[in-house]
Parts: structure tokens; C-alpha cells; sequence
């Protein structure tokens, strides 16, 4: 990884455009105070891959060879109107990243969630960061033996293929057990899972699901079509609901290749509970998480299902029971603990990309 001029031009410009006048040279500047000897300095987010606006922050890693010390924590900047997120890593934790990495794609454990939340998506910003980014200062670095891009991209694929599946489960869930509104909204959760997963799979960096839409009418005009038909929702989702999931569905197993069938995915899959149980206090029947903190008063319908789910669950300490074995009432009480943080849904097992058969052209990098 070595400078690029014609980069660098590019990224000072967006930022004087959108962020007043602040010149790069102030910012290493800022940050100057950071690096240790031999260091070098990489830019990268939504500002250096070409999608950012005046909201947007400027992402560096410094790291290098014989770097002192480390954070995994960003270190915050303000440049005037630019926010300047500073990570400082010694090399040895950038090749650690990357080795945990390899190992993840290469085991057929679910790998949801392992590098970041769904909210943030931190590892996986962080390692595209490394990979795509443009040097700005510095002589650069050598990965050791690996293509950092290659690696980087697999782990997003991985990351959004697995979470397709858990949004074409919940949303075939829902329309099971009679939520039209659940449905759909998890049903275009799916779509969206799957471009994202695509956009990675052509080769391009990763920044955060947030801006699927610019990249597909910028970076990846390609496959805006496949997310047009689902963009919106259904104005009458009670009506339209089971056409709507049978829509992405269908569009998701074309793109990918992978069974989606509610059948196929409920034999891999189990709702689990760390905490959650009744307390009876008097005439009172009331669900306590002590985790949360909190409890809910539950009517004589709603413990008759929950005392009905229990008994039907596994033996394992933390599994709550069967999605199989839910009929459409407990289904719907299912997804509202779901929905609320209460109860997970776990994988017993993840979806390994050798599997994937994609239709998907344009470059494909893994």
C-alpha cells in the first residue's frame, strides 16, 4: 500500500468543498502529535470512497512498524465543521484483525455480528478502512502474505448473507403468525441485506449500510433495478404482504443462490434466552428480565402460550424453544420479544460463501 497522488488531489478536494476550507495539511497537522516514528497515515469512510457529504467525518488509521501504542477506541477531532476520527494501531493489531478475520470466513460457525453490531458495524469499517484506503502520509504498509482487500470484502459478504437470512426468516415469521406490517418491513431488510452483500462482492469498500442508496446510483447502477420493486412499502401491507416477501425472496435466492425457504431455515435456527421468566406475585403474573431491568404484566392468554412455549423448548440451558414447533399466537408473541431485545435469534450454524452461488457479475473480487 503506497501513496496515490491522484487520490489524495481528490479526497483534499471533497474536503475543502464540504467542509469550509480545511486543507489536509492541517489535519495531519492535528494529528501530528499521534504518530511515532516510521508511522504512516490512512484515510479512508464514505469522503475518501467518493459517496460522502458535509455530514460526513474523515476516517484515519495510523499504524506502522514500530508504533508505541494503541486504541481501539477513535481518538475525535474537530478541524473547524470536520469531524477527524483518529484510530492508532500498532501494525501487529492490524495483521491480528485480519488473521481473526480469515479464520472467521474459513469456519462454518455464524459469523453475525462478530466484527461490529448491527447498528455500527465497527471491525468491518476498520478493515476496509486498512484495505481501501489512501495513504497520506507515510511510506505505506506490507501486509503479510494476504490481499487485505480480498479479505475485507469476503468478511462483508459473509456478514450480509447471514443477516439476509435472519431478515427472510423474520419476515416469513411474521407473515405466518399474521403481522403484514413485520413482514414487509423485514422483507425489504432482506433485499437490502443482499445488495449490500453484492456491493462488497464487485469489489467495492465498505462504509456502512446506510449508503446503499448512493451507491447504487452511483457506484453500482447495475443492481439499482433488483432494489426498485421493493424500495417502498406496500401501502396496504395486509393485503399485499404475501406478494411483497414472495418478491424479495425469490429476487434474493436469484441473486445468491442460497435455499430461503422458511423450511430450510427453521431446521438451522433457534430462539434463545439468556434471562427472561415469570414471576407470579399474588394474583399478578409477570415476565422479569433481570438483565434489562425491567418486567411486564402479562394477561391469562399470554402466560397460557408462554407456559406452552417453555414446555415445548429444548433441553439446553439457553434455548426457549422451537421455531418449529410455534403455532401463529406464539409466533406473533415470539417476534414481539424479538423486537424488543428479549429473545435472540441464534444460528447453529453460518453460510460458508464457497455455498453462495451467485448470479452477480461486474468485477466480482471473492
Amino acid at each position: 500500500m503506497a501513496k496515490n497522488t491522484k487520490a489524495i488531489k481528490d479526497l483534499g478536494q471533497c474536503v475543502e468543498r464540504f467542509h469550509h476550507g480545511v486543507s489536509l495539511e492541517q489535519i495531519l497537522g492535528e494529528v501530528e502529535y499521534l504518530r511515532d516514528e516510521g508511522d504512516t497515515v490512512i484515510a479512508g469512510g464514505s469522503l475518501v470512497y467518493g459517496f460522502g457529504n458535509h455530514l460526513s467525518d474523515l476516517d484515519l488509521v495510523i499504524t506502522g512498524p514500530t508504533t508505541i501504542e494503541s486504541s481501539r477506541v477513535p481518538i475525535e477531532h474537530f478541524i473547524g465543521s470536520l469531524r477527524v476520527d483518529v484510530w492508532k494501531l500498532a501494525l501487529g493489531l492490524v495483521e491480528d484483525s485480519f488473521d481473526r478475520a480469515e479464520r472467521a470466513l474459513a469456519d462454518d460457525q455464524a459469523l453475525l455480528g462478530s466484527f461490529g453490531d448491527m447498528e455500527h458495524d465497527d471491525e468491518l469499517k476498520l478493515l476496509h478502512r486498512i484495505a481501501f484506503g489512501i495513504v497520506v502520509d507515510g511510506d505505506g504498509i506490507e501486509s503479510q502474505g494476504r490481499d487485505y482487500c480480498t479479505v475485507a470484502s469476503a468478511l462483508v459478504v459473509r456478514e450480509y448473507i447471514e443477516r439476509m437470512r435472519t431478515s427472510a426468516l423474520l419476515a416469513q415469521l411474521a407473515l405466518r403468525a399474521g403481522r403484514a406490517v413485520a413482514a414487509v418491513v423485514n422483507a425489504r431488510l432482506t433485499v437490502e441485506d443482499a445488495l449490500n452483500a453484492a456491493v462488497a462482492y464487485q469489489g467495492l469498500p465498505f462504509s456502512g449500510g446506510k449508503w446503499l442508496g448512493e451507491r447504487l446510483a452511483n457506484q453500482a447502477s447495475d443492481l439499482a433495478p433488483v432494489y426498485e420493486p421493493f424500495r417502498q412499502l406496500p401501502e396496504t401491507p395486509h393485503q399485499e404482504a404475501t406478494q411483497f416477501v414472495q418478491g424479495v425472496l425469490a429476487t434474493c435466492v436469484e441473486m445468491w443462490g442460497l435455499d430461503l425457504g422458511i423450511d430450510a431455515l427453521v431446521s438451522s435456527a433457534n430462539w434463545t434466552n439468556a434471562d427472561l421468566r415469570v414471576a407470579e406475585i399474588g394474583a399478578d403474573r409477570l415476565l422479569l428480565s433481570p438483565g434489562f431491568g425491567a418486567l411486564w404484566s402479562l394477561d391469562e392468554k399470554e402466560i397460557k402460550i408462554w407456559h406452552q412455549l417453555v414446555s415445548a423448548g429444548t433441553r439446553k440451558t439457553d434455548a426457549i424453544w422451537d421455531l418449529s414447533a410455534c403455532d401463529a399466537e406464539a409466533l406473533s408473541m415470539c417476534l414481539c420479544l424479538h423486537e424488543h431485545g428479549l429473545v435472540d435469534l441464534r444460528w447453529t450454524k453460518g453460510v460458508v460463501i464457497d455455498d453462495l452461488r451467485p448470479s452477480l457479475d461486474a468485477g466480482a473480487m471473492i
